[in-house]
């Protein structure tokens, strides 16, 4: 079973021509890294592209895109009108923009969460048919996240009855924080989550809480509790993984910790240091989990 670890660029400056990431990407090579995670509005111009295939074609990294079908509204007040055909153009737009890049995963952060359940579907089969007509069936991830289609396991599990073939992202960060509560604690929610396991492709496995999507600390003891819960749902895709594909599986993992204000203020350790520490301990942990598959 292949078990890629990929580093998010989230809070690090391309610098001009890409040239600080070209330095930074070295580094991350030598930490282990087998690939990066990229957000597409990051790379301002077209010559970027062509500039990172270059860089991770050099260094041997594979490439993973997050982008969105609309801005987030954190950051973007949300405007009236944004119906699914108009997150379908803008899906389709970037899938075009992406595919010299040769991506292994694709990620979106999709729809929206204040759509009725036939809106998100009539988008997801939407997609379904945009990534046929492309030829990336199958590299296309939605990511399970606030204000978007799948905000929530319930919700998704709905959509992904009406269209099976969807793939995910699964960040359950978001989702803990939504229902306010561990995952896995009660049977009713166990079950859903059972459901939507098998759709997991590609996993951002950040530890987060019942109240914040971002632990500072997640080996602390104070956190003990969380991360056992956060490591058993992801060993559960593992598993899945490998017994439908069995020594052919492949999952990709982005230990995704961003800066202020996901990364609590005045916390004792830097983002970035959490998220490469978490990367060398949970390809530990994942190697020993699957091990025991054999």
């Amino acid at each position: 079973m292949r078990i890629l670890c990929l580093r998010s660029v989230w809070g690090v400056d391309p610098g001009h021509h890409l040239s600080n990431w070209a330095r930074w990407f070295l580094e991350l090579k030598h930490k282990g890294y087998d690939g990066i995670e990229v957000k597409v509005n990051m790379l301002e111009q077209e010559s970027d592209y062509e500039r990172l295939r270059q860089i991770c074609d050099q260094l041997r990294l594979e490439i993973s895109v997050l982008a969105q079908t609309s801005p987030a509204p954190s950051i973007v007040p949300r405007q009236p009108g944004l119906t699914a055909e108009k997150h379908l153009a803008r899906y389709r737009e970037i899938i075009q923009q992406v595919k010299p890049l040769r991506p292994l995963v694709i990620t979106f952060q999709s729809g929206q969460d204040d759509w009725n359940i036939e809106e998100s579907i009539k988008f997801y089969e939407g997609t379904i048919k945009i990534d046929r007509e492309l030829g990336v069936s199958g590299f296309v991830c939605h990511e399970t996240h606030r204000s978007r289609s799948l905000f929530s396991p319930w919700v998704t599990r709905v959509i992904l009855k009406a269209v099976p073939e969807l793939r995910l992202t699964a960040d359950f960060s978001h989702w803990m924080v939504v229902g306010e509560r561990l995952l896995d604690d009660g049977e009713g929610d166990r079950m859903t989550m059972e459901a939507i396991v098998p759709h997991v492709s590609h996993i951002h496995t950040r530890v987060g809480t019942t109240q914040a999507t971002q632990c500072p600390a997640p080996t602390h003891p104070d956190f003990e509790q969380e991360r056992l819960c956060y490591e058993r749902l992801w060993e559960n895709i593992l598993k899945y993984q490998f017994e439908k594909n069995g020594p052919d599986a492949l999952i990709t993992f982005v230990p995704e910790y961003g800066p202020f204000p996901y990364h609590p203020f005045g916390s004792i350790k830097a983002y970035g240091d959490v998220a490469d520490e978490e990367a060398q301990r949970l390809q530990d942990v994942f190697k020993e989990f699957t091990a025991t598959l054999m």
